[in-house]
């Protein structure tokens, strides 16, 4: 076996670490190791930092498994849900330091991201699947993510802001109370989900639904070596009912798990339980794929290992929640079929790749998605809407400049004399303005929001950029906007854009 194929990822969640082993061609699992349990503090920020001996140890145990399979490659990734930026590189330097290993944090949506992918991207895991409509719940240490999936491919995720940390507070709170606990905790997450029971009930009965990583149900349930297998909903139903008021002894043994994790076996069923019935599923599945198998997933399909492109679930989530705020579908795709055109162009001119693409085409789906509150400066409200919408599988960096592009491709434009730009980090500033500008022209285009030009072409010639508009239509407005949107390219690029239109017969 080539070692070239062997990967490495290790995974620090906010309750243990996990080593994966994996053959990026065939995606068969060589080794996979977990570390004990993290001792969970009250303080949520601080579990890192309780458990660093324990992160070390486990760390350069999985060192040493790797360089005993050969293997080179690997990544280290870790959520960072609970922590800071500023926590975050403290606790960088501490491992690296101790390990000779860098550690790649992980938001909230990048996390769900490599979940997704995690089952769009693994062989046969919907070869036993037939309902149509997939759900696809994962409750954490921090947080709860429910994901939905339409005939095998990725449709929205949704964060569940309840994970087993805060249930664990809760819990502690009601421990000398003479109340039922459980019924107390199922009220306490009942309300957590109510925002979800509306949107999920319209939904079609023929549904599934799939328990992510539930390590209670999976070493009960599912067969060492399997990735995703059903379980009967009634044996399911019976498993809760069995153990609802079992004792934590009790609890430990029949699911095996440790003492530490004993108190969110019931708090994880009741969730189930509620996401069972609002999405009426009728099949239900359990599955050991995660982040990290999503993680090995990318590599694979970034060495050219798999032939799928996942950007497909980033753009997605933009084109849902352009469809939620914006009536005008005619102007955003072609403003973002503009746009990618005159990238595509310009490669040799902007020097930014595939990723600014995709962040480009993102950006042009949602850019007018704030006229759902106002008109009147509706690119603000276009960025704080996305600010407050992290979009799944990129970066906060990678999010932030997406609520930048929105902010300035209207009127508003990036200048040193821009208190807003001027104080953003420096290391984004240059991207963002080489976008805007890019989608300020495509924007212009459509002005009238009438999709009057039905193609482009662009051509670099001297000292100008030209871009020739096919329509049979008077432009008089589109031609208006782009000289007065096309300032900001020539200020970014140095080179000024030209509008030509050639008369097309209808």
């Amino acid at each position: 076996m080539p070692k070239k194929v062997l990967f490495g990822v290790i995974y620090m969640s906010t309750a243990k670490l996990e080593l994966l082993i994996v053959n990026l061609r065939t995606h068969n699992v060589i080794e996979r190791v977990t570390s004990s349990n993290f001792v969970q503090n009250t303080d949520k920020s601080k579990i890192y930092q309780d458990n660093i001996e324990k992160i070390i140890f486990a760390i350069t145990g999985f060192q040493q498994i790797m360089r005993d399979y050969g293997v080179s490659r690997y990544v280290f990734a870790g959520s960072q849900q609970l922590i800071d930026n500023i926590t975050a590189r403290y606790l960088s330097e501490q491992l690296f330091v101790r390990t000779s290993i860098k550690v790649q944090w992980l938001s909230t949506s990048q996390l769900n991201y490599y979940r997704a992918i995690a089952l769009l991207g693994h062989p046969n895991s919907f070869a036993n699947i037939k309902e149509d409509n997939i759900y696809m719940l994962y409750i954490g240490s921090a947080a709860a993510t429910l994901s939905k999936f339409k005939n095998k491919e990725f449709m929205q995720a949704w964060n569940i802001s309840l994970g087993y940390i805060e249930i664990d507070e809760l819990e502690n709170a009601l421990r000398h109370s003479a109340t039922d606990p459980a019924e107390i905790i199922d009220d306490y997450i009942r309300s957590k989900l109510h925002y979800l029971r509306d949107e999920l009930e319209m939904e079609s009965s023929d549904s599934a639904l799939v328990l992510q990583d539930m390590d209670a149900m999976n070493n009960a349930y599912l067969p060492i070596g399997k990735h995703i297998e059903p379980i009967h909903i009634n044996e399911f139903n019976k498993t809760i009912s069995e153990t609802l008021n079992a004792s934590a002894q009790y609890i430990t043994n029949r699911f095996n798990i440790e003492d530490s994790h004993a108190s969110r076996v019931v708090p994880g069923f009741l969730m189930s339980k509620q996401i069972l019935k609002y999405t009426h599923a009728n099949a239900l599945y359990l599955t050991r794929l995660n982040v990290w198998d999503g993680i090995a997933i990318q590599i694979a399909a970034n060495d050219g290992f798999l032939k799928q492109d996942f950007s497909r679930v980033i753009l997605k989530s933009s084109e849902n929640i352009a469809t939620r705020y914006i009536g005008d579908e005619g102007h955003r795709k072609i403003t973002a079929k503009f746009a990618l055109h005159i990238f595509d162009q310009l490669r040799k001119l902007h020097q930014l790749g595939k990723r600014e693409r995709m962040l480009l085409e993102v950006a042009s789906n949602i850019a007018d998605i704030g006229n759902a509150i106002s008109q009147h400066e509706h690119y603000h409200h276009s960025s704080y809407i996305m600010e407050a919408n992290p979009l799944i599988g990129l970066s906060d960096t990678e999010n932030r400049i997406i609520a930048e592009v929105a902010r300035y491709h209207s009127a508003e434009v990036p200048d040193v004399v821009q208190h807003h730009y001027s104080n953003l980090d420096p290391a984004i500033q240059m991207p963002i303005a080489k976008l805007v500008a890019i989608l300020r022209l495509a924007d212009a285009l459509d002005d009238s929001h009438q999709q009057k030009v039905s193609r482009i072409s662009v051509s670099l010639r001297n000292e100008k950029v030209v871009i020739t508009a096919f329509s049979s239509q008077d432009l008089a407005l589109e031609k208006w906007a782009f000289k007065r949107k096309s300032e900001l390219f020539h200020e970014v690029y140095g080179i000024k854009p030209e509008l030509k239109q050639r008369r097309i017969s209808e």
